[in-house]
C-alpha cells in the first residue's frame, strides 16, 4: 500500500509536465500490470487504479487531490487489502428472553419428572416467571458463541390437599392441617440466575434461529411457606431451610422473538439434612425484543 501511494503521489507531482495530454484527455500509465488513469478537471486531480479481472477492468483504488488535501477510496476488490477484511461478519447475539414464564415441578431426584409424591406437590399450579436484565455474547466460531445473562424472577411451588411445608425446631417437613379446608398452599422464593451457555445461531428467513445449552448459577432468597383458608393468608414459616445457591442445566431454542426453554436443577432446593430432598424442574416460553 505504501509503495502504491508513493507512486500515486509522484504521478500527481508530474502531472503538470504532461501538458497537452492532460488537457485533451485522461493520462494513462501501466505499472506492474496495473492501469493507472490520471484525470484533472476543475482543479481536482483524480488518480484511479484498475486491476485486471479476466477481460474486465475493476477499479480497485482511487485518490483525489483537492486544494492540496488527499482523499482516498479503497474498493472491496482491492488487491492491496486481504479479502478476509472485506467480509463483514455478523456480530454474535445473545438470545435471552426479555420476559419468560413457565410451569415448575419439584422432582424427587436430579432431572426427576412427574412431581414428588412425598411432598404432595401440585405441579399444575406451580409456576415461575422472570426477566433478563442484561446479556452478552462472545463468538467462538461463525455459528457458535458463548452467551451469558443476568436474570431475576420468582418461583411458586404449590402443594395438594391440606399439606403445608413447615419448619419446627429447625427441621423442615410436610405437615397436614386438620379441621380446615385450605384454598391453596405453596412455597415461594426470589432468584437471580446467571446462565453461561454454548449457543448455536444462524440468520435465516429474516430472523435468527438458535439453540443453546449450559449451566446456570442460581442465587435464592426471600423464601416463605404460606397457605390460604378462604381469603385469609397465613405464613407458616419464613425459613424453609432453602439452599441459598444452586446450579442448574439450562436448554433453550427459538426462532425470531419466541423461544422455549427447560431448566433442571443439579443441586437440591432444600438442605437435605434437615428438609425433604427435591430438585426444581421448569419449562416454558420466552419473548425477545
Amino acid at each position: 500500500m505504501k509503495d502504491m501511494r508513493k507512486t500515486l503521489l509522484l504521478l500527481a507531482a508530474l502531472l503538470p509536465l504532461t501538458g497537452t495530454a492532460a488537457e485533451t484527455g485522461d493520462t494513462t500509465f501501466v505499472v506492474n500490470s496495473k492501469k493507472i488513469v490520471v484525470a484533472d478537471s476543475a482543479g481536482i486531480t483524480k488518480i484511479s487504479v484498475y486491476g485486471h479481472d479476466g477481460k474486465a477492468l475493476n477499479r480497485t483504488y482511487e485518490t483525489a487531490f483537492v486544494d492540496g488535501q488527499e482523499i482516498e477510496r479503497v474498493y472491496v476488490t482491492s488487491p492491496f487489502i486481504p479479502q478476509s477484511l472485506n467480509r463483514k461478519k455478523c456480530q454474535p447475539r445473545s438470545h435471552y428472553p426479555l420476559f419468560f414464564m413457565g410451569f415448575s415441578q419439584l422432582g424427587g431426584s436430579v432431572m426427576g419428572m412427574g412431581g414428588n409424591t412425598a411432598m404432595h406437590t401440585r405441579d399444575s399450579k406451580s409456576w415461575e416467571y422472570g426477566f433478563s436484565l442484561t446479556s452478552l455474547a462472545f463468538r467462538i466460531t461463525n455459528p457458535l458463541a458463548i452467551t451469558s445473562a443476568f436474570q431475576i424472577g420468582q418461583v411458586h411451588h404449590h402443594f395438594q390437599d391440606n399439606y403445608v411445608l413447615s419448619t419446627i425446631d429447625g427441621i423442615t417437613s410436610m405437615r397436614k392441617i386438620e379441621g380446615e379446608k385450605l384454598k391453596k398452599s405453596y412455597i415461594s422464593y426470589t432468584f437471580i440466575r446467571i446462565p453461561v451457555m454454548l449457543e448455536w445461531q444462524k440468520r435465516t428467513g429474516g430472523a435468527d434461529v438458535f439453540a443453546a445449552i449450559g449451566p446456570s448459577l442460581e442465587l435464592r432468597w426471600n423464601d416463605h411457606s404460606r397457605y390460604f383458608i378462604g381469603k385469609h393468608k397465613t405464613t407458616e414459616t419464613g425459613d424453609i431451610n432453602m439452599n441459598p445457591v444452586g446450579v442448574n442445566l439450562d436448554v433453550r431454542a427459538g426462532y425470531g422473538s419466541l423461544l422455549v426453554y427447560a431448566r433442571m436443577a443439579l443441586t437440591p432446593l432444600l438442605k437435605t439434612k434437615v428438609a425433604p430432598e427435591c430438585y426444581p424442574v421448569s419449562f416454558g416460553l420466552g419473548i425477545r425484543i
